[in-house]
């Protein structure tokens, strides 16, 4: 008996190997540079806050206004997310370095840090969860326009 083959069921060619790897690096580096240029725009501009804040809030409306597409820098983002503790490295040799700062103001430099620490983890967390549940809304409006368009003769 000769097995059946469905269209879908056929298998795509695979995507180089070298193609993944180029696309991350390619996108760290556009998140570096955009990480850049959003530094240089909170100097020139004299902001009380950091470019990396400023950056974060310009990618964020980028994304929702949909001039951003999430999978243009996913792999990038999750690269420097997995890769984040190589970044903590020179704040642990700071502190075997600043013992004796530690001594004398260590509480209340680990009470500010903590704060900023949660306040970081609040505000991402809640972004994410707003990010999410308008993306849920989104997909929810366009699946019963898809209905409403199928039910509509």
């Amino acid at each position: 008996m000769k097995a059946l083959h469905h269209p879908a069921a056929v298998a795509m060619p695979r995507a180089p190997a070298w193609r993944q790897p180029a696309h991350t690096v390619w996108q760290v580096g556009v998140l570096i540079a955009a990480w850049w240029l959003a530094d240089q725009a909170a100097s020139a501009l004299q902001l009380p806050f950091s470019g990396g804040v400023v950056g974060l809030a310009l990618l964020v409306v980028l994304l929702l206004a949909g001039w951003v597409r999430p999978a243009a820098i996913e792999l990038g983002a999750n690269w420097l997310l997995a890769n984040m503790l190589l970044f903590f490295i020179p704040l642990v040799v700071s502190v075997v370095q600043f013992t004796e700062l530690l001594k004398t103001q260590g509480l209340t430099l680990f009470l500010n840090i903590g704060l900023g620490f949660a306040s970081v983890m609040l505000a991402t967390a809640l972004t994410v969860e707003w990010v999410c549940r308008y993306e849920r809304k989104l997909r929810l409006n366009k699946l019963l326009r898809q209905r409403a368009m199928r039910a509509a003769p």
